[in-house]
């Protein structure tokens, strides 16, 4: 039994049963629809349980701790973008017909399904380069954008110098320097550049407000986090994000003039 943030799995030899959830089907249909575009970065739905769990391929290889994001240099960041830019693009076509937790229950014009929590702790890597995203239970409908902008926040990270999450760093990171491999990898539009560092903010304050609520309704998990103190943490890490979008701005701009 593994337990994560918010989900609890069951890793069985080469094989993940991961507990139903209210995005289970979509989920399940999402995975199917990767594996017949030919996506590698993504597991294997292997069938399902009578209760509705999802039984899931394993996948081999590195998923940093979320304290680890310092041993990741920008070959591996740059990695991470190109991944989810091939994610991204083989989503354009796929509208599931199971709904989703939260958000829109269908994909509009301009939006796709998104992974919803692409971070270190949902990414393999293995020699160095990423291979794969797990944990995709959090899916939902939005723009693009909001993966990437959470990407962002999540590997440069966007966060204050003194936070929780930079204490084992062995030095502060250069956000600007690893936003731009990010950008980079992900080979931004144009016209999407000026929107990513609102977007970072907006997907810190999503999150915040989804914690509350969830909590709010009695979640186990989400009632955790609030006990924890996680609500004050992202208040905090959104703080940081509206201070830091001159930074941004400029690393994202610098990722996109990288792309030649």
């Amino acid at each position: 039994m593994v337990a994560g943030r918010v989900t609890e799995f069951v890793r069985i030899g080469d094989e993940v049963v991961r507990p139903a959830t209210a995005n289970s089907e979509s989920m399940s249909e999402l995975l199917e629809h990767l594996e017949a575009s030919g996506f590698e970065g993504a597991p294997r739905v292997v069938g399902s349980e009578p209760d509705g769990a999802v039984r899931l391929t394993w996948i081999e290889g590195w998923v940093p701790e979320e304290v680890e994001g310092w041993k990741l240099d920008a070959d591996a960041l740059e990695s991470v973008g190109r991944l989810l830019r091939e994610y991204h693009d083989c989503m354009r076509d796929f509208a599931p017909k199971a709904g989703f937790e939260e958000g829109p229950q269908a994909v509009a014009k301009g939006h796709i399904v998104c992974h919803g929590d692409i971070a270190p702790r949902n990414t393999v890597f293995r020699e160095g380069q990423a291979a794969a995203f797990i944990d995709w239970d959090g899916i939902w409908v939005a723009p693009a954008l909001w993966d990437l902008g959470h990407a962002l926040w999540q590997f440069a990270p966007i966060c204050d110098d003194d936070d929780p999450w930079l204490q084992q760093w062995l030095a502060l990171p250069d956000r600007a320097a690893r936003i731009t491999a990010l950008v980079r990898g992900y080979r931004l539009a144009p016209s999407e550049a000026q929107q990513l560092p609102e977007m970072v903010a907006e997907v810190i304050a999503g999150c915040r407000h989804s914690v509350a609520r969830k909590a709010a309704a009695g979640v186990p998990a989400f009632a955790r986090m609030q006990r924890e103190g996680t609500l004050d943490v992202l208040a905090s890490q959104l703080q940081a994000a509206q201070r830091l979008h001159p930074l941004i701005q400029e690393a994202v701009l610098a990722g996109r003039s990288d792309q030649g």
